[in-house]
């Protein structure tokens, strides 16, 4: 385990009292508990995720569930399950703080609300979880509407999360500089922003991080930044750093880690996956990022099919033989029938070989992280 006095410090570590400055991203369709106690021991942000808790509503086409991973109960009781099962895990570790990732899609807004609203029950009646789960990440939707004054944007399930738990850090994602002056706007503590080769939802514009990073931190300063999309190793995360971010927030690398909820073909197929092998396809919440086999092919040739404005940056529905293809892929997944699945993944998996412990692969970024900020000091000309 890293000490804080002997690794990279930045403002991540005043904001969210860890001592590493990653986040474990929110992944759907697991609940990412397991791997969310992992990345809290090692001492980074890990995150609960609940897209697959919830219905939620496709325009013209009804009410879905993600996944049936979860069993039986209210969104408030398979959220309930994970947040204990968290706090059981980091029980023995004062250093670790943990979250939970709130998509807030139109689609997904109603039980997001619930959601919202479990948490802010629980944080008020309960001490552990006061002290343990620090942080609530918004994504996938307009942050105004659960800000102290959404004016226009308040819709009937609209909740002011920072009037009703103040000491919890706000994130919000976004793959634009329009989204993020929007978080500003609505007093967002922290912006996460992810670039478009970043796995799963992602933006209907092809905006990288490269590009998207260091305009977002000039557009939002003094609002504190963490980069997403493409990130994975030491390497990626002083790369963050030099572009003004104070740390980064990783999913697909941490798909591949021994203690990650996904199914053992999901690791593999990030492993040998290259940095080729990512297709953006129409998917439950808008554009979404595919590894590369059959499935992912067949879902790209349906939204040429029934969604071509995707592919020009526009906004568009889905359609019926869509979402069939993403629920029939995820039943393919637990079958073992790995070329007929739908895997979710970012272009960074080309950058991941391996499958280590979250502790192993959380050492190894920060040790290559500090001695590549070394190496690039020793470039640095000194003037006579």
């Amino acid at each position: 385990m890293f000490e804080t006095e002997t690794m990279l410090r930045t403002k991540f570590h005043d904001i969210f009292q860890t001592r590493l400055p990653i986040i474990q991203a929110g992944m759907g369709p697991y609940d990412t508990t397991q791997l969310a106690g992992a990345v809290s021991k090692a001492g980074g942000i890990g995150i609960i995720s609940t897209v697959g808790m919830g219905s939620f509503d496709i325009s013209g086409l009804g009410q879905f569930h993600y996944s049936a991973i979860f069993g039986e109960g209210t969104p408030e009781e398979r959220l309930e399950r994970s947040v204990n099962h968290v706090l059981a895990a980091v029980e023995e570790a004062p250093w670790a703080r943990f979250g939970v990732n709130i998509p807030v899609s139109e689609e997904f807004i109603p039980t997001a609300s619930r959601l919202i609203r479990y948490i802010i029950s629980r944080v008020k009646s309960d001490p552990a979880v006061k002290e343990k789960m620090r942080v609530i990440v918004s994504s996938a939707g307009d942050p105004l509407p659960w800000s102290k004054v959404p004016g226009s944007k308040r819709v009937a399930e609209s909740i002011a999360i920072k009037n009703e738990i103040p000491e919890m850090v706000w994130v919000h994602v976004v793959p634009s500089v329009r989204a993020a002056l929007r978080c500003v706007k609505a007093g967002v503590d922290v912006i996460v922003a992810s670039g478009r080769e970043g796995g799963a939802h992602c933006s209907w514009r092809d905006t990288s991080t490269m590009v998207l990073l260091p305009e977002v931190v000039k557009r939002v300063s003094p609002t504190p930044v963490v980069a997403a999309g493409g990130f994975a190793d030491g390497v990626s995360l002083a790369a963050a750093l030099a572009m003004g971010a104070i740390g980064v927030q990783m999913g697909t690398r941490f798909i591949a880690t021994k203690e990650s909820d996904f199914e053992q073909g999901w690791k593999e197929m990030v492993v040998k996956s290259t940095e080729e092998d990512a297709l953006v396809a129409r998917g439950f919440f808008g554009p979404m990022r595919f590894l590369r086999n059959r499935r992912a092919l067949e879902l790209v040739d349906a939204t040429i099919r029934g969604t071509p404005d995707l592919y020009k940056g526009n906004p568009c529905g889905s359609t019926q033989e869509l979402v069939d293809l993403e629920i029939g892929g995820l039943a393919n997944l637990f079958q073992g029938k790995t070329d007929e699945a739908a895997f979710l993944g970012g272009t960074v998996a080309g950058r991941v070989h391996d499958i280590p412990t979250v502790q192993e692969l959380c050492d190894r970024i920060m040790e290559e992280a500090e001695a590549t900020i070394r190496n690039l000091k020793s470039l640095v000309v000194q003037k006579e």
